[in-house]
């Protein structure tokens, strides 16, 4: 049981790993109006989501939880397979805590990949990930799964705005 937990607890963190800002919502009517020019650099959004995915991920290895809430949205959702949806940025921060308490390691994370909305304003990132985390007997436990962020762009920064993953056997 133990073991499962510690798992459940692995396979959470790619949820809870990397805005107030006001966006036009990916609708089929959030077309530009015409006279107006606005031009979308995929390639830019796509490093800047990358690099705030890598800083999440060196504020998790730091344990440094204030690093992380900066990468979300004050609305959130995560999810991870076997828990309940998490809301809001107060319940992600105390999950970022329990997951710390299993002192995960040797993380690594391996993107599938990131696609945008026509006007730019939303984006998902996917990806697989592993871990290693200690159960409470004190022996490695291992993970390994699949994630889904979705991303807002407020206007100045991303924001992660909605989570989720789920689990599948480590490679060996």
């Amino acid at each position: 049981m133990r073991r499962r937990s510690a798992v459940a607890l692995l396979a959470s963190i790619p949820a809870i790993v990397a805005g107030c800002g006001k966006s036009t919502p990916a609708t089929a009517d959030s077309a530009t109006p015409a006279g107006t020019s606005v031009t979308f650099d995929r390639r830019t959004a796509r490093a800047e989501i990358l690099r705030a995915d890598s800083a999440m991920m060196r504020g998790l290895a730091s344990k440094n939880i204030d690093s992380l809430m900066r990468y979300y949205d004050p609305d959130v959702v995560s999810m991870t397979q076997g828990s309940k949806p998490v809301k809001g940025m107060g319940s992600v921060r105390s999950s970022y805590a329990e997951v710390l308490t299993a002192n995960p390691g040797d993380l690594s994370f391996d993107t599938g990949g990131i696609s945008f909305s026509n006007d730019g304003s939303i984006a998902w990132h996917y990806g697989t990930f592993e871990a290693t985390a200690t159960d409470a007997a004190g022996k490695p436990v291992k993970a390994a799964g699949n994630y889904l962020q979705i991303w807002k762009h407020t206007g100045a920064r991303w924001v992660i705005v909605a989570e989720i993953n789920n689990s599948f056997p480590p490679r060996q």
